[in-house]
């Protein structure tokens, strides 16, 4: 695959996640954005890593489905860099952790913790009232 049509592919993913900004997903909608975005293969992880950069609740479900659906541990570096990145926010840490997790990282080490939140600080956020937990949806 060369450049050109990579960079198209990048657009079509750009667009198909800005397209779902602030929609409320059911589980089925969910995967299939997840089967989407896996269908494209590793050019959409860095897209998929974007995400988490963003509070929008939807584009961070469908990134962490995505990222516990991969099967192989390539984001591993990347999601530990995204732990340190003091713009990411810590709903997002948590997801991250979570998909940490599933690729067999102990994500109870203190060092893996100390990259990412302060989990005391967060149980307080998520059940402010203000739409910062998780939701099933």
């Amino acid at each position: 695959m060369d450049g050109i049509q990579q960079e198209r592919i990048r657009a079509k993913i750009r667009e198909g996640l800005e397209g779902l900004r602030g929609q409320d997903l059911t589980k089925a909608e969910v995967q299939s954005e997840v089967q989407r975005l896996l269908a494209h293969g590793e050019v959409a992880i860095p897209l998929i890593l974007e995400q988490f950069k963003d509070e929008d609740e939807t584009l961070l479900a469908v990134a962490t489905q995505t990222l516990k659906a991969w099967g192989e541990p390539k984001p591993v570096k990347q999601l530990l860099a995204l732990l340190r990145d003091p713009e990411v926010g810590a709903l997002a840490k948590a997801l991250i952790l979570n998909i940490l997790g599933k690729y067999g990282l102990d994500v109870d080490a203190p060092e893996l913790l100390g990259l990412s939140i302060d989990l005391e600080n967060y149980r307080v956020e998520s059940s402010d009232g203000e739409g910062n937990g998780a939701r099933d949806s």
